[in-house]
């Protein structure tokens, strides 16, 4: 009944904080994603105001050269033409824009860049177009429109040609939009660009385009398509919304053409220019799940770790309880046995027969007793995985608050390097729980691997880095020889390194200049390794128990990693000794058998 109580308890309490992991982490990568999606819409806007800024002032520039002048006084001489004709292709070419013609009067188009082109614009007639209209009445023009003969979308910017006092046409500037695909390249979410009636004529999905994104009326759908601004675009609705302005304080929309394909995404919005163009950004939510399924295994494999090793540790003092009274009862048996025996000698057969049954007792007990031996080592290795991952894990957890930093200042090849790193880190976990099996069945016997000292300690160093430099620790490293090996497997070396780092960074968390030191030195046929620090040190007492399994002089230490770290050195036929270092902390050395070019470790 307890066992049941105390499971429902544990399996209540897990459930709770899986929960507030998941929402607190669904929450954490919606701000940031909300954060990220304004800044990239912010660049887009000013990036895309100041490309188009660039062009709006050439056609007024442009349309005070005299040869347009003459071009119109004299309109069908075939020489003034042709010489307009490839002025404007010359600069177009410079300029990099998509078209420049002129009009006439009356709109017709009688000189254009693409004049020896299919699709040229001589001959066509844009007087219906507004940015025709704007120029004609002497202001300047500009108007985003599907082209009626190039079916290209383009920025429209006019400006008439003034002969004295007269208007005498027009000359019109076409900018390709695809601008913004270039200005949008490195961007990670979806954007799209709406007109004042919400109508998106720029977008990176294109089933978005020419869509909008509120209910149209009929009289606004007629009227958009008269102007032939968007071809036969059918105007589909991308949202319920019946205006546009209801979209603009949105952080979030349920967006798509058909109602039950339309997905949540998150937004940010931002107004361009003075055209009543608005820019809005999108990230589907369901981007945010992956992150959260990832933390909430993380924490759910950490809290079943942890529950594990409180239960073994449970059941070694259960055990070890059983144990004692078993040895009492023992006791108690033999002396009442002997006691029998010394008083009558008639009661001999009797007192033989109950000295057998107390030999089966001590067989039973003695097996008791080694089935009790695997269930407190098995107690031991469980509670020792916990400490074990510990510094790995401590160290994907500095790792992800530095990503998201740098995250943040879109530092991305940085984020891509801790990323590999946190991968290789994983490795790492899966790796010291997959080797704890091979400890345990050959822990006494030596380790048949070549560990290079340079790689186990740059390795050591870089997965301590992150924390000490955060707590200002300040760390030193002499291997003055270079390409040195000894009998040792890396990965377990690596653990003991880090664990006497991880030692000697409590050791000087209140030291006001913290140092930690790595010191390698060689000898004929061992190399030493040793890790000091200049914190407060340790006693004589304590010097002598630090190995000792369940001995720690932390709060919340198991007193389990020295005796790991022991029996680990030990395995490879090495040894782990302690001694006070000049400094005044504490020195560990880790003494192992050197290998040269050739040898086999036994």
């Amino acid at each position: 009944m307890r066992r049941r109580f105390f499971i429902s308890i544990v399996t209540v309490i897990g459930v709770l904080l899986t929960s507030l992991v998941a929402v607190l982490t669904y929450y954490s990568i919606e701000k940031r994603f909300d954060s990220d999606i304004k800044t990239d819409v912010y660049q887009l806007q000013e990036k895309l105001a100041a490309e188009l800024a660039r062009y709006s002032e050439i056609p007024v520039v442009l349309s005070a050269d005299p040869r347009l002048k003459r071009m119109l006084r004299v309109p069908k001489s075939t020489r003034l033409l042709t010489n307009t004709n490839q002025l404007l292709a010359d600069w177009n070419a410079r300029l990099n824009s998509d078209v420049i013609y002129v009009m006439d009067r009356n709109g017709l188009t009688i000189a254009s860049s693409n004049y020896q082109e299919e699709g040229s614009f001589v001959g066509h007639n844009y007087n219906y177009r507004p940015y025709y209209q704007q120029a004609i009445e002497g202001n300047k023009g500009r108007y985003y429109a599907l082209g009626v003969v190039s079916d290209k979308r383009g920025y429209y910017f006019s400006y008439p040609i003034w002969d004295g006092v007269t208007i005498t046409g027009v000359l019109t500037l076409k900018v390709d939009l695809s601008i913004i695909d270039r200005i949008w390249d490195q961007q990670k979410f979806d954007y799209l660009i709406a007109d004042p009636l919400g109508v998106v004529f720029y977008s990176s999905r294109d089933e978005w385009l020419y869509q909008s994104l509120s209910i149209l009326t009929e009289n606004q759908k007629n009227a958009i398509r008269a102007s032939r601004r968007y071809g036969d675009s059918a105007l589909s609705n991308l949202t319920d919304y019946q205006d546009i302005e209801e979209t603009k304080p949105l952080s979030d929309l349920s967006l798509g053409i058909m109602a039950q394909d339309r997905e949540s995404v998150l937004l940010s919005s931002t107004d361009l220019g003075s055209a009543g163009w608005r820019i809005y950004g999108f990230i589907p939510t369901s981007n945010i799940w992956p992150v959260v399924i990832q933390a909430t295994l993380l924490f759910a494999t950490f809290y079943a770790l942890l529950i594990l090793v409180i239960t073994a540790w449970l059941q070694t003092l259960k055990t070890q309880r059983k144990l004692a009274i078993l040895n009492d009862e023992l006791e108690q048996k033999v002396a009442s046995r002997t006691a029998t025996l010394e008083e009558t000698n008639s009661a001999l057969r009797l007192s033989i027969q109950q000295y057998e049954e107390t030999q089966q007792a001590l067989r039973q007990t003695e097996s008791e007793l080694i089935q009790a031996a695997k269930l407190a080592m098995l107690g031991e290795m469980s509670a020792s995985i916990n400490h074990e991952i510990n510094q790995p894990l401590a160290a994907m957890r500095t790792y992800t608050e530095n990503s998201i930093k740098l995250m943040q200042k879109e530092r991305y090849d940085a984020v891509n390097s801790n990323l590999t790193t946190l991968n290789e880190l994983i490795a790492l976990v899966a790796e010291i729980v997959a080797r704890f099996k091979i400890f345990a069945r050959k822990q006494n016997e030596s380790s048949k691997s070549r560990a290079s000292i340079d790689d186990v300690v740059m390795a050591s160093i870089q997965l301590s880095e992150a924390s000490f430099n955060k707590n200002g620790i300040h760390i030193e490293c002499n291997v003055p020889e270079e390409g040195l090996r000894v009998n040792a497997d890396t990965v377990q070396l690596e653990q003991v390194v880090l664990n006497l780092l991880s030692n000697a960074s409590q050791s000087v968390a209140s030291t006001a200049s913290a140092q930690i030191g790595i010191t390698v030195e060689t000898h004929l046929d061992r190399v030493s390794l040793h890790v000091w620090d200049n914190g407060p040190g340790m006693d004589n007492n304590t010097k002598k128990q630090i190995f000792a399994p369940f001995y720690t002089t932390k709060k919340e230490g198991l007193g389990l990693g020295l005796t790991i770290c022991r029996r680990i050195v030990e395995g490879f036929g090495g040894s782990l000794q302690v001694r006070d270092h000049t400094s005044g902390g504490a020195e560990f050395i880790v003494n192992l058998q050197r290998l040269y070019d050739g040898d086999t470790p036994i």
